[in-house]
């Protein structure tokens, strides 16, 4: 039966599979032990800790206003008991921001970050944070399958020339390869990028992963749309539009003999057998990594009993 509760903070019910997957993982990972309840913007932290925030939030690239909400939740939520940044991504640029997420380090007795990046960045800013991978790669591979069709996900961010580009380059590579070709939804914005595509909106992130596991190949501009495929056992091409995909892809591509193609123009790259024989390397040793980042969350939380 689980035990204390524990608080889990994150960017939950906007219609983001990817952040709907965070919290998955982690009641997944915390439940047998604890109780978890969850939280998510606009309301603020209220009630006992532990908090556990999750996910891409320190960051001022999209917008210093998210960046102050989550130091102002963090600060509010460390009245209430103790406070864990778990697996988080740090992505910051400005001086403001980093004298923000200075303060907020204070008051964590918990840092953990997703990548090196965010580990480099956290860490001169005097916290004492431990690597981590993000909890949904430690997730078991689903059945693979790969008769359908080929998935390209876009994020309205991207410049338009590179979305028209990239999308003639998919339909090319899908003719080429005798494949359907459609456009995976991973949030509500990504259908504006997805011109002319016929579309796939999953509604939970294990449908996301089942349509990622029947596809033969991913063309991702997402995070957790190519966390996914890695999951999956499916061959990805990354469109590398923000520091935390960089980030992504440094750690796969320990295992890789070269770095995994970044355009969908050349399929004998992108399907190669020895990049898919690395890519099930990285995927088991990141597995071994993310398993080892919730255990080092579920030792902080019981040393707080």
């Amino acid at each position: 039966m689980p035990g204390k509760g524990v608080a889990l903070y994150g960017y939950f019910g906007h219609g983001n599979l990817g952040d709907e997957a965070l919290r998955e993982a982690w009641i997944r990972a915390l439940s047998p032990d604890f109780e978890v309840r969850t939280l998510a913007p606009p309301r603020l932290p209220k009630g006992k800790g532990p908090w556990l925030f999750c996910g891409g939030i320190l960051q001022d690239r999209t917008s210093l206003r998210s960046l102050l909400f989550y130091v102002a939740a963090i600060r509010l939520a460390a009245r209430g008991g103790p406070v864990g940044l778990v697996a988080v991504g740090c992505e910051l640029s400005s001086p403001l921001g980093r004298r923000l997420v200075r303060g907020v380090l204070r008051k964590a007795g918990f840092v953990s970050a997703r990548d090196e990046e965010g580990l480099r960045q956290l860490s001169a800013l005097g916290g004492d944070v431990r690597p981590a991978r993000d909890p949904v790669l430690a997730w078991p591979p689903p059945p693979r399958g790969g008769s359908g069709p080929i998935l390209v996900n876009l994020v309205p961010s991207l410049p338009r020339t590179v979305c028209k580009e990239v999308l003639q380059k998919a339909r090319d590579l899908a003719e080429k390869l005798g494949s359907p070709l459609q456009g995976l939804v991973m949030a509500p914005e990504d259908a504006r990028a997805l011109g002319g595509l016929p579309l796939l909106r999953p509604t939970t992130p294990k449908e996301a992963l089942k349509a990622i596991a029947s596809s033969p190949l991913l063309v991702g501009a997402r995070l957790h749309a190519l966390e996914l495929a890695l999951v999956a056992g499916t061959p990805f091409v990354p469109l590398p539009y923000s520091a935390k995909v960089e980030g992504f892809l440094s750690l796969v591509e320990r295992d890789l003999p070269a770095r995994v193609p970044r355009t969908p123009d050349r399929p004998e790259e992108a399907l190669s057998p020895s990049l898919r024989e690395g890519l099930l390397r990285a995927r088991a040793r990141l597995a071994e990594e993310a398993q080892k980042g919730i255990e080092d969350v579920r030792n902080w939380l019981r040393s707080l009993a």
